[in-house]
């Protein structure tokens, strides 16, 4: 009999616990139902990874490099940066459905370990960001104290991640209705939208 090879128990372990913290959120999914979902036994599950946060951690790490890969393809389509605001908010605000807590989840392990991220292939891939949209904010004749492309990633980033954070609590406080929640998360895309276009005004 052969046995199955190691990346597909690992990737299939990873692709089950991404789509259970899409579902459940971070916090509502434990090591039995992960190892169920992806088809094996909790010994064989904690041979791959030491625990749940390990799998959460390159959960995170798959989910923030593929929201970078994302706005690369964004940022080298034809057309300046105003006009690729809306796609990469709406990118963003993408992930953030899938996934909600995600934002609270990096926060807390980057105060846990600030080096947590530096030690992935997450900073190469912001690099390659903050390479790509720097060039449009000086053809876009941006003065220098707004011209940094850490600060614009920051700022995209920032603005969404702090909606989807505050949207569950604010949502009760405000009794929202389910239809009324996306209203506002729709509302506030558009606001995003306006305020980092205006930081690209000359």
């Amino acid at each position: 009999m052969t046995k199955e090879p190691r990346t597909d128990t690992r990737d299939r372990i990873l692709e089950a616990a991404c789509k259970l913290f899409r579902e459940k959120g971070m916090d509502g999914v434990n090591v039995r139902e992960l190892a169920d979902a992806a088809a094996v036994n909790k010994g064989l599950l904690h041979y791959y990874f030491k625990s749940k946060e390990a799998i959460l951690q390159e959960v995170v790490v798959h989910e923030i490099e593929g929201f970078y890969h994302a706005l690369n393809v964004l940022l080298q389509e034809p057309g300046s940066l105003h006009d690729k605001v809306p796609a990469l908010v709406n990118s963003y605000f993408q992930l953030l459905e899938r996934s909600p807590g995600l934002p609270a989840f990096i926060l807390f392990e980057m105060q846990r370990d600030p080096a947590v991220l530096s030690r992935t292939t997450v900073p190469a891939s912001l690099q390659q960001v903050v390479d790509a949209v720097e060039p449009e904010l000086k053809r876009a004749r941006v003065p220098q104290e707004r011209a940094s492309g850490v600060h614009f990633v920051l700022d995209v980033v920032g603005l969404c991640a702090f909606t989807f954070g505050t949207v569950q609590g604010l949502s009760k406080l405000m009794k929202f209705t389910k239809a009324q929640r996306a209203a506002f998360l729709e509302a506030r895309k558009v606001h995003i939208i306006a305020l980092i276009r205006q930081g690209l005004k000359p």
